[in-house]
């Protein structure tokens, strides 16, 4: 019988999340599976966008919620009452996400102009502003600040600011390009901003963290608030440079403040990633690929500033490549980085033996299925795609078979 780690007062919700994240997820991955190998060659508009969504909201933020209820409830006694306020968020949270990625996937057969996303949006916008304000709370209630922690709230809100993009975009979309109280440079603007807000403003934030927790376990050292604080200005800065059409001018300031604070978790890390410190580390390896993604995914951010800086790509306009790099970009995040560290959160609070099976699976068929992932879309071969996309896909369904059926069946630790 699988058991809740016992320092987690808010697991319960958590599995629940991580259950219903593993479904959309599972969705995301068919689509995926199908791209990736060209038998579906072209996809409609509207089922990428349900894909994309449903990997950064369905399986990436639930995944976090759930991340954030075991963190925030670890070592402190939980009242009845919050649990009752937590489980009434966490399946206010879940249709939410979900309706969401659906109103993505309808298309126009619902309404002509789309108008279910931004009604969608609004709703998803609001449980993520009760999400923020128990984060908000429970983080007052420690006395000593992790820097997990602070990571985890400092993305949330960087989450909230990219959803609010996310709506504006929404509301252009049904109006010919037009958001009431705004002209339609500005509204272009807040738009553009959304994508870059939500991958880089909160997913860099939020794996950041996720990794400090898992390799460092919550240490409250000053270098690791160092690292979490640099990441969510570079993120803020990012934001105003869309928002205000000076990206070439204000993208390269804040690629240093991301290489900065990954400069300084590798240097806390650099123990971990020597070759000792991956024999016999369990679920410790889920962090470190983690990490190795990280500095990954930095790279060829460097690579996409300097095109910016230097005004070669026209997001509108790109060449192939340009595309291929920027899907590269997101992939490297969605699967080398999040993915990674939200199995092995899974894997560090849920006790089972089963999961070794998956565990091992997962570490390499995934692994080595996003670098060939990548490399082909870089490289534009399509052969590289086809090899390496099932390769990931079939390695992450077998991997979430058998974590979703430990998940089904597994019953709160006893003390």
């Amino acid at each position: 019988m699988t058991v809740f780690a016992p320092r987690s007062g808010l697991a319960s919700q958590a599995r629940v999340l991580f259950i219903s994240a593993i479904v959309v997820f599972t969705y995301t991955i068919i689509i995926g599976i199908l791209n990736g190998t060209d038998i579906w060659e072209e996809p409609e508009h509207d089922a990428l966008m349900s894909h994309v969504h449903g990997g950064t909201l369905g399986w990436i933020t639930l995944g976090v919620a759930a991340t954030a209820l075991l963190m925030y409830s670890r070592d402190r006694e939980v009242s009845p009452a919050e649990q009752r306020r937590v489980t009434l968020m966490t399946y206010a949270l879940i249709p939410s996400v979900v309706l969401y990625v659906l109103a993505f996937l309808v298309g126009d057969s619902l309404f002509s102009e789309r108008q279910q996303r931004p009604v969608f949006g609004t709703i998803l916008l609001l449980v993520v502003i009760w999400f923020l304000v128990w984060l908000i709370g429970t983080y007052r209630a420690y006395t000593t600040q992790s820097a997990a922690r602070l990571g985890i709230l400092l993305g949330w809100i960087s989450l909230l600011i990219g959803a609010v993009f996310g709506i504006v975009l929404g509301v252009a979309a049904a109006n010919d390009g037009k958001m009431p109280g705004l002209g339609v440079e500005s509204t272009e603007r807040f738009a553009d901003a959304h994508p870059p807000a939500m991958v880089i403003g909160y997913l860099l934030v939020v794996g950041f963290a996720s990794v400090e927790w898992l390799l460092h376990d919550g240490a409250s050292g000053r270098l690791g608030a160092v690292q979490m604080w640099l990441l969510f200005a570079a993120g803020l800065v990012i934001n105003i440079a869309f928002v205000s059409g000076k990206d070439e001018e204000l993208a390269g300031p804040a690629n240093l403040l991301m290489i900065a604070a990954g400069l300084i978790m590798l240097w806390r890390s650099r123990s971990q990633l020597l070759p000792a410190g991956w024999r016999g580390s369990g679920v410790g390896k889920y962090p470190r690929f983690a990490l190795i993604g990280l500095v990954g995914y930095l790279v060829l951010l460097t690579v996409l500033v300097s095109w910016i800086v230097r005004d070669v790509i026209n997001f509108d306009s790109m060449t192939p490549k340009q595309e291929g790099l920027l899907l590269a970009f997101d992939h490297t995040m969605f699967i080398g980085v999040m993915t990674n560290v939200l199995f092995g959160v899974i894997a560090a609070n849920f006790l089972t033996q089963r999961t070794a099976i998956a565990n091992r699976v997962l570490w390499f068929g995934v692994n080595i299925g996003i670098v060939g992932f990548a490399i082909g879309l870089i490289t534009v071969n399509a052969w590289f795609k086809r090899i390496f996309t099932p390769i990931m896909g079939v390695a992450l369904l077998v991997g979430l078979a058998i974590y979703f059926t430990e998940l089904l069946k597994a019953r709160p630790a006893r003390d």
